[in-house]
């Protein structure tokens, strides 16, 4: 009596592994001159910083943060930083204290952070209003596309108009913008044939559903032009203007005490001086940003 054979089962095949998405690498904080520099600087007490802050107002920052852009105040105080502290590392009477320069320093890496939180998340509320406009726009492309295919019927040379305005890239704003415009102006050219228009309203491709892919249109059309023009804003943003302003007012601060300074024979203190990207606030008419002096009193 032959041995029965043994049934081996089909093992499956096992499933290859697949590697786990690696999170996106965010770059690595640049490690700023005013970052390097505090750490050379005496620390200031909540009072003295306090002290510091009270000397100018938000609104007398803000008024000089919008004249500017911060990454030019960046690029030129940390040349300032750079001057300040090997001048005030030779213990010269200069009318300037290395406490105010750490004041100025961790202003200059309160402005670096608040620059790049800033320009996160305008970005990533943009992504998101953008990808919404993009969906409800194609949504409506493809439900105007499927009626008027319904309109269409057996004729050839409409369904080929309806393919030939479908979008390359589904993804892409700018593709499907033009894709919806040219299926909208398909229904309305359709329309204006009183046969068709009867049919059109048969399968629900109405003026109101017309009316409403309009609607889908100028919303992917308007957050694409904001998107698009987002990085050639030339202003910063107000929470931005006032630390900007205030970086920019202790340079000035600096400056002015330098001067006396060397007025008073201090020749070997150096010279502040900004770059051009900074003439409204230290250029030849510096003068007309200075807030008005106080009326004085009646006699």
């Amino acid at each position: 009596m032959a041995a029965k054979k043994k049934s081996t089962a089909k093992k499956a095949p096992a499933a290859k592994a697949t590697k786990a998405a690696a999170p996106a690498k965010t770059p690595p904080k640049r490690d700023s001159v005013a970052a390097k520099t505090l750490s050379s600087l005496p620390a200031l007490t909540g009072k003295l910083r306090m002290a510091y802050r009270a000397a100018f107002t938000d609104a007398q920052c803000e008024k000089w943060g919008e004249l500017t852009k911060a990454e030019n105040v960046i690029k030129e105080a940390e040349k300032w930083v750079v001057t300040l502290e090997r001048t005030l590392k030779d213990d010269v009477e200069s009318g300037y204290s290395r406490r105010r320069l750490t004041f100025l320093c961790e202003l200059l890496v309160l402005l670096e952070d608040e620059m790049a939180n800033t320009s996160e998340a305008t970005m990533r509320d943009l992504r998101s209003t953008r990808g919404a406009a993009l969906v409800v726009a194609s949504n409506a492309r493809k439900d105007l596309a499927r009626r008027l295919r319904a309109v269409a019927g057996g004729q050839q040379q409409i369904l080929a108009r309806i393919t030939a305005a479908a979008p390359s890239d589904e993804r892409s704003p700018s593709d499907v913008q033009d894709s919806l415009t040219a299926t909208i102006d398909i229904a309305v050219k359709l329309r204006r044939d009183e046969v068709l228009e009867a049919l059109a309203d048969d399968v629900g491709l109405t003026e109101a559903r017309l009316n409403s892919a309009y609607a889908a249109l100028e919303a992917l059309a308007g957050v694409r032009e904001v998107t698009l023009n987002a990085a050639a804003y030339e202003g910063d943003a107000p929470t931005v203007n006032v630390i900007e302003g205030r970086v920019l007012r202790e340079m000035r601060l600096a400056q002015r005490l330098l001067k006396e300074a060397r007025d008073l024979g201090g020749k070997n203190l150096p010279v502040l001086v900004a770059g051009p990207s900074l003439n409204k606030i230290f250029g030849k008419n510096a003068a007309d940003v200075e807030d008005p002096a106080p009326t004085p009193p009646s006699p």
